[in-house]
């Protein structure tokens, strides 16, 4: 089949690269504008955008894909499949039905549960045990259209948002081929989504990133792991900006809210209102993130019991 795929984020690559690959022709990717980043604010291309150049691949920028204007060039591409997967912006409803077999997503949590732009940092914050992928047709509502298959599978003890989002890259590729077969067939079959138990997840803002410590451990946990690596949550100890991008929950009873308990070469636990939590992963500001051992190990002194964050 000849497909475009529509992605931009490091999530998506490994199921571009399965489908280029395989038997069917990729007639070109979308992405998403570069952005700048860093201190020198230098622009940065996509994980996606680098594979199509070194590759070859055909690239539209989304700008030259929204409106109306471009549905006859799209035809002119002869595309079966439009696929979508961490896009980033919503697909013009026009577009949804250029290619022969429809347009299809590949979304980041068990639909119809968190429908919207952060459903894996989502599933992270609000504590579930499980997650998965699943493929869907597209329609004009937002993450509203049937499911073709769903994949399930837990979310570990001390999982953040990144090491959701490998297993997901994992899952997806795994499963691509598979997917595209069955709608190059017509051997698949769909099921409406149940209104009754969706939810959305909004996007994340850097005004959730502080955190609360008197706020449960379980609940300190799930903001940190989730939402690592961006925006990450912080909190202020000696002045100082501490970006923490890993935690646990240690069943150490709590003391007052944000006091230090231990902090010594092995662990690094600061009080939630019911339980410890053990921080894994930080940073000082403009600095490296580090796993909590090396930190201790170039900078023992710096926290301290009884000392508490703000």
């Amino acid at each position: 089949m000849n497909i475009l795929f529509a992605a931009t984020p490091k999530i998506a690559l490994k199921t571009l690269e399965t489908i280029y690959e395989s038997k069917h022709d990729l007639v070109g990717v979308v992405c998403a504008e570069e952005k700048r980043s860093g201190r020198g604010l230098k622009f940065v291309k996509s994980p996606i955008r680098v594979f199509a150049e070194e590759k070859s691949i055909k690239i539209f920028a989304y700008d030259e894909i929204k409106g109306k204007g471009f549905g006859p060039g799209l035809e002119n591409l002869n595309i079966d499949l439009l696929l979508v997967f961490a896009f980033g912006h919503i697909i013009d409803e026009d577009l949804l039905y250029v290619a022969k077999h429809g347009s299809f997503n590949i979304h980041t949590s068990l639909l119809p549960k968190y429908r919207g732009a952060a459903p894996i940092q989502r599933s992270i914050i609000n504590c579930d045990q499980e997650t998965g992928i699943t493929f869907m047709k597209m329609d004009a509502g937002l993450d509203t259209g049937p499911i073709v298959k769903s994949i399930k599978f837990p979310i570990e003890e001390g999982m953040n948002t990144e090491d959701l989002e490998e297993i997901m890259s994992d899952v997806s590729s795994r499963n691509i081929l598979q997917t595209i077969d069955s709608i190059e067939d017509n051997s698949f079959s769909l099921t409406e989504q149940n209104e009754n138990e969706s939810s959305y997840a909004p996007k994340i803002t850097k005004d959730e990133a502080r955190i609360d410590w008197a706020k449960s451990a379980e609940e300190i946990v799930g903001k940190i792991n989730g939402l690592c690596p961006n925006p990450c949550a912080f909190s202020e100890y000696k002045n100082e900006r501490i970006i923490i991008h890993r935690a646990k929950i240690n069943a150490l009873p709590a003391s007052d809210p944000g006091k230090v308990i231990k902090a010594d070469k092995n662990e690094f636990l600061v009080s939630g209102i019911d339980q410890c939590v053990e921080i894994k992963e930080l940073a000082r500001q403009n600095k490296k993130r580090m796993e909590y051992k090396s930190f201790y190990n170039g900078s023992k002194d710096f926290f301290n019991s009884d000392e508490s964050f703000k």
